[in-house]
């Protein structure tokens, strides 16, 4: 199949919503989810389309976001990819030629093309899981790129607690965020704990968590905030741990985990039946498992993915080495 590649600056077309409502099962495309997209704090996502030669058909999209990363404390400038479609008669066509023809490649280097003319420093990837399988039987296509992946373990521990609610620890305390404007300081500190991080600032995580119900837990100790959590139910009675911020990796750190596992426990002890959350669950990076442990959380069987591309020369391979990054489940 030969293929027309489309670079659009706003990702608000109506193939799109036609890729998305016949070639997926996520669900309505809901004008609220279309205005979260569109007011995202670094700009408005872009797409590459790839479109069939001979019928002008399309039958893949590619949306990239763009975002901010702070490597060893200095903002760059990053893109992320999201939202990939690619239809089923394209893959299975595909799939006959081998895994390196399949368009999703072609809509991706298009991407990078453009996003590295404008002086796009870093593109990185948290894919669907659907998309790993896919990714690994690339493993070629990845090396050739300079593109890294890697993956963090998931985490978990069972609810409701034994013995109820942990203790978060000498001096702190827990309570629904309150003050916004207390955030950016906790993130100051918390970028320094990893190597690479996407921005967490107030204004990222309002427009990030504002995605999805979530519970925002704000730790304190002395009356200053030194530990920020935003969790949720998601998957099979699981309560996810999300977005984290610690103002260290020793007792804030400990204290905004045991303090979102204490949200999950009074979730699950509010539910009888089916509906009782039987886990609490979190990804650990190497800086967060030493904290993890001390809880009682155990290895799961689950993994998340990362994919790291450099565009720009600024930057070093073992600046953004995965092992230095913290990524959160929901991102």
């Amino acid at each position: 199949m030969g293929l027309t590649l489309e670079f659009h600056e706003v990702a608000d077309l109506p193939s799109l919503d036609r890729l998305w409502a016949e070639e997926t099962d996520w669900g309505e495309q809901s004008s609220e989810l279309r205005r979260w997209f569109m007011e995202a704090p670094f700009g408005k996502p872009s797409v590459v389309i790839a479109s069939d030669d001979t019928t002008g058909k399309a039958v893949g999209q590619f949306r990239f976001m763009p975002a901010r990363v702070s490597v060893n404390g200095r903002e760059v400038s990053a893109v992320r990819p999201f939202g990939t479609i690619v239809t089923k008669d394209a893959h299975e066509a595909a799939a006959a030629r081998g895994p390196l023809d399949n368009p999703i490649w072609a809509m991706y280097f298009r991407g990078v093309d453009e996003f590295r003319a404008r002086g796009i420093e870093l593109i990185y990837i948290v894919p669907d899981e659907r998309w790993v399988g896919f990714l690994k039987r690339g493993s070629v296509i990845l090396a050739m790129a300079g593109m890294k992946y890697g993956s963090f373990p998931l985490w978990s521990l069972q609810l409701p607690l034994t013995d109820g609610p942990m203790s978060l620890g000498e001096g702190f305390t827990a309570s629904s965020l309150v003050n916004w404007d207390e955030v950016d300081q906790l993130w100051e500190a918390s970028r320094k704990l990893h190597g690479c991080m996407v921005v967490r600032d107030a204004n990222m995580l309002r427009w990030k968590l504002a995605q999805a119900t979530f519970t925002i837990t704000a730790i304190k100790c002395d009356g200053k905030l030194v530990g920020l959590v935003a969790s949720r139910e998601k998957g099979d009675r699981q309560w996810l741990i999300c977005d984290l911020l610690a103002a260290d990796d020793g007792p804030a750190l400990r204290a905004t985990l045991a303090a979102a596992v204490n949200a999950g426990h009074e979730e699950a002890i509010a539910r009888v039946g089916a509906n009782e959350l039987r886990k609490a669950g979190v990804l650990a990076t190497s800086v967060m498992e030493p904290a993890v442990r001390s809880l009682g959380f155990e290895r799961d069987e689950y993994d998340f993915p990362l994919v790291v591309q450099v565009l720009d020369k600024s930057l070093q391979a073992d600046d953004v080495k995965l092992e230095r990054w913290y990524v959160s489940a929901n991102d």
